[in-house]
């Protein structure tokens, strides 16, 4: 910013200033460039300059603060002596200002300096830029990633899931996983829960009282259990491994999975379908097993179906 007492001048009579002073060639400068250069001049030459009337204002304006001062009327240069103070009495002055400041204001909330807030703010970690800070969630995310990885390869899981998946993939896994749906399901007929106790709450835990309910064993000294039970297991698996084993089309040693499957299905038509066995422990058996006589009837033919798949990929 050029100096107060030029800008105030017209371009006019910039240019007339220029030529007493002797600045030459001004008349392709625009005002603001004629200010600038006049400004230059006018310093470069103030030892000779600072007593001439016609640009006294510039001297007098070009620095508020300079002890050497000249009047603008006379072209006298005054010299006022700077009051010196304390730098602990000028920092005392400083805070009762401050203080005497805030009263007139009449706010009574606190309030903050900026180099205070500005000094915060520094003091805030923030990432250099936004790709500086995704390329640091990429690699935290990766490396969480690796130890993952790493701590599952060197557990027992993926060797035991491959040992689940193997068994499940043949037809005698098939068989055993449909059977225990049926048994599962049967249990909840059969052998009901009895109240044992009440776990207290935990309000730390934000749980509630909880009423602990186990099977009741004594259901197996009675009929009630061993009639339903006893009526799946001659249906769903004696009656089926006994037909498979005696009409064995794969010519081997065990039973025929299509045998066993086929047998189940004709059992399960014949006695829960057409009602040829006990009624009370039929209802029992239909109520327990997922889908009652259609899911046994469906679980045999996925069963079928596994067995003659695994034929054909052995031929």
């Amino acid at each position: 910013m050029t100096n107060a007492w030029l800008q105030q001048q017209r371009k006019g009579a910039l240019t007339e200033i220029a030529d007493h002073v002797g600045l030459k060639n001004v008349e392709r400068y625009k005002k603001i460039d004629l200010e600038v250069a006049l400004e230059e001049h006018l310093r470069a030459n103030s030892s000779k300059l600072s007593s001439d009337s016609k640009v006294a204002p510039f001297f007098y304006t070009v620095d508020p603060l300079s002890p050497t001062k000249q009047d603008p009327a006379t072209g006298t240069v005054q010299t006022v002596e700077k009051e010196r103070k304390p730098r602990a009495r000028r920092q005392t002055l400083k805070a009762r200002e401050e203080l005497e400041g805030g009263d007139d204001a009449g706010s009574s909330a606190p309030t903050k300096t900026p180099n205070r807030a500005l000094s915060f703010a520094r003091s805030v970690p923030l990432p250099p830029s936004p790709a500086v800070l995704a390329s640091q969630i990429d690699a935290h995310t990766t490396t969480f990633r690796s130890s993952i990885s790493n701590y599952i390869a060197d557990s027992r899981l993926p060797s035991t899931l491959d040992s689940v998946r193997g068994y499940l993939s043949t037809v005698t896994g098939i068989e055993i996983l449909t059977l225990f749906v049926e048994a599962f399901g049967l249990r909840y007929e059969v052998l009901p829960f009895r109240y044992l106790t009440t776990l207290p709450a935990f309000p730390a835990l934000g749980t509630s009282e909880l009423p602990l309910k186990v099977p009741d064993f004594f259901a197996l000294l009675t009929t009630a259990f061993w009639g339903p039970f006893g009526l799946w297991l001659l249906t769903s698996v004696l009656l089926p491994l006994l037909g498979g084993w005696f009409i064995n089309l794969k010519g081997e040693g065990g039973y025929d999975a299509v045998s066993f499957n086929a047998v189940k299905a004709i059992t399960a038509w014949v006695v829960y379908v057409r009602g040829g066995g006990p009624s009370a422990s039929t209802r029992v058996v239909e109520r327990g097993v997922p889908g009652g006589s259609t899911g046994m009837l469906v679980g045999a033919g996925a069963g079928a179906l596994a067995g003659i798949y695994e034929a054909v990929l052995r031929k």
